[in-house]
């Protein structure tokens, strides 16, 4: 009997969010709207990496609301467009306040071509929906580049790695497979 119960509760919590004209989904529904977004307030990334090197994006950001929820990262790749868009969850202790970096290992996937060009788009979304500005950083992968040590504010006292970027990159021209439809 509780088991039927439990599935009752369930199915209506599930159905609520779906009444007529309502789009919204359950994550959604359950979701607080409103408040503010946040601001990532500066930024700074290498704009050429080395073959199978993790290259680091830094970041600094803050939310009036203290909600930072998860990193939006989405690649895009000449020659072969867009990647899914990456989700990495923001700690706890940085929901209000965060100085620090998140970290690409280029080493996924297919060993590229030299000087592949590629853009990552990075912004925050928080619990009530909103999202922050949008940070493109440029990338070109090359054979023996050297990250060099960040500027100001990222140059003083530790730096909190924030999170990795887990994208498997792709060479369109070797196929693998994953070959995608103009």
């Amino acid at each position: 009997m509780k088991k039927i119960a439990a599935v009752v509760i369930i199915g209506v919590l599930v159905a609520l969010p779906m009444k007529a004209g309502d789009s919204k989904s359950l994550g959604e529904w359950l979701i607080k709207p409103g408040g503010s977004p946040a601001v990532i307030t500066h930024w700074f990334a290498s704009e050429e990496l080395s073959h199978r090197d993790i290259w680091k994006i830094y970041l600094e950001a803050h939310d009036p609301d203290g909600d930072m929820l998860q990193f939006v990262a989405a690649f895009w790749q000449i020659a072969y467009g867009y990647y899914p868009s990456e989700y990495v969850v923001i700690k706890k202790r940085h929901r209000e306040r965060m100085k620090g970096y998140l970290r690409f290992p280029s080493y996924l996937g297919d060993r590229l071509d030299e000087w592949t060009q590629l853009r990552l788009t990075v912004y925050i979304r928080d619990k009530g929906g909103n999202t922050s500005n949008k940070v493109v950083l440029p990338l070109v992968l090359s054979r023996g580049a050297k990250q060099g040590p960040p500027p100001p504010p990222f140059d003083t006292g530790d730096l909190d790695k924030l999170g990795t970027i887990p994208v498997e990159l792709i060479d369109p021209q070797r196929g693998n497979g994953d070959e995608r439809e103009p």
